[in-house]
């Protein structure tokens, strides 16, 4: 299921930190009424091994904007756009009826007013699908130095491991989810990312390296609905990996 939420600076713009990722994750938190619920999201997930799983992700805003360097900031002008995908229903049921019987929220500390809501329910079809990225996707490996560092490298979509990193971290969430593994593979291919899609970003002081652009997905219906609701690649709920489709093919 996808939320399309479409929002209005209270005044004529509002300004927002380069890297506004954590203000809209705490937007989406605080709008669960179910407080358990948000609480289960929050601090435990679906689990996977060690590793956790939120299984939503968001986008990037959409809208007229300026970037300021000096002050490394980004000013909206007019509407802005915000989709939240997931597979929870309870998570998409709670965050419609919020922003439904809202007429304004704060983004950080400023108020911007709902201008409307729309919620929608997409199913793959096809068994391969083009797609574009509407928040970064990043994939990377934490390991562990001689000396006892953790350190985290980060791939391009040009890397040999890329694709199975992906594929990896799908099979992890879908058995979190559902309690067994996939039956069929994911297979994931550049078709447009340059250097100019690669995004350097910081959440909550850590730096993250990611790529938007255009890939192929290929794999069952089932499969690509659920990265759909999901989204692909790594760190999905603090904003990274949503996608829209493109084409079925």
């Amino acid at each position: 299921m996808r939320l399309t939420v479409t929002i209005k600076p209270k005044n004529d713009f509002v300004i927002l930190p380069l890297h506004y990722q954590y203000l809209l994750q705490g937007l989406l938190y605080r709008s669960l009424k179910d407080k358990s619920f948000a609480s289960f999201l929050h601090e435990i997930g679906f689990q996977k091994g060690k590793r956790t799983y939120k299984l939503f992700t968001f986008s990037r805003l959409f809208g007229q904007h300026k970037i300021q360097f000096n002050t490394k900031t980004i000013l909206f002008y007019d509407e802005i756009s915000w989709y939240v995908s997931t597979v929870l229903p309870e998570l998409t049921q709670q965050l419609g009826e919020y922003f439904l019987l809202q007429k304004a929220v704060y983004l950080g500390d400023q108020l911007v007013e709902i201008q409307s809501v729309k919620m929608e329910e997409y199913e793959v079809k096809s068994s391969e699908i083009e797609i574009e990225m509407l928040s970064p996707l990043t994939v990377y490996s934490t390991y562990e130095t001689v000396d006892g560092t953790q350190k985290t490298q980060f791939f391009s979509p040009y890397d040999e491991v890329f694709p199975h990193l992906i594929e990896a971290n799908f099979r992890n969430k879908y058995e979190a989810y559902y309690g067994e593994p996939p039956q069929e593979r994911l297979f994931i291919e550049p078709l447009h990312v340059t250097k100019k899609h690669k995004v350097v970003t910081i959440f909550k002081n850590y730096y993250i390296t990611a790529w938007q652009g255009r890939y192929r997905l290929r794999s069952t219906p089932k499969n690509l609905t659920f990265l759909l609701q999901t989204g692909i690649g790594g760190r999905n709920s603090q904003g990274f990996g949503m996608f829209r489709v493109i084409r079925e093919l």
